[in-house]
């Protein structure tokens, strides 16, 4: 809604809906960032698998295992890299926007630790899961 009276704002008023721009900016993040660890734990992420359902059971695991413990990293490391940004953004009340309109920026800097941690867990957890056997081989790379 905010951005069809921002668009018909600026199309027949020539003035756009202030802070639509900041809201927007600091809600795709949030969004984008909350659907991560559960697009892990449904096993939703994108992936190929034209080359590995050729390829044995046991190296079908090893894969897996090695492209979880790559997410694992990659989210541990943004959470890591992220909490001291966090930290500065709550310390120094950092916000986005001018005027009227100012939106913190630090809920959506803990926002993106959080879930980076969440989406760190849930690719251990995958890991764990498969090699316990609790995930079905044959779906585990063709359901996606």
């Amino acid at each position: 809604m905010t951005i069809l009276v921002d668009v018909f704002g600026r199309i027949l008023f020539l003035s756009p809906l202030p802070g639509t721009k900041e809201i927007l900016q600091n809600s795709v993040i949030a969004v984008a960032f909350l659907q991560i660890p559960l697009a892990i734990f449904s096993s939703s992420m994108l992936r190929t698998s034209l080359l590995s359902v050729a390829l044995p059971l046991p190296v079908q695991r090893l894969l897996r295992t090695a492209g979880n413990i790559l997410g694992l990293l990659l989210f541990g490391a943004i959470a890591y890299a992220s909490l001291p940004e966090a930290f500065d953004a709550y310390r120094l009340g950092e916000y986005e926007g001018e005027g009227a309109l100012r939106i913190y920026t630090w809920p959506i800097r803990f926002l993106i630790v959080g879930t980076a941690i969440f989406a760190a867990f849930a690719y251990l957890a995958m890991t764990i899961a498969d090699w316990r056997g609790e995930l079905d081989d044959a779906n585990a790379l063709t359901s996606h």
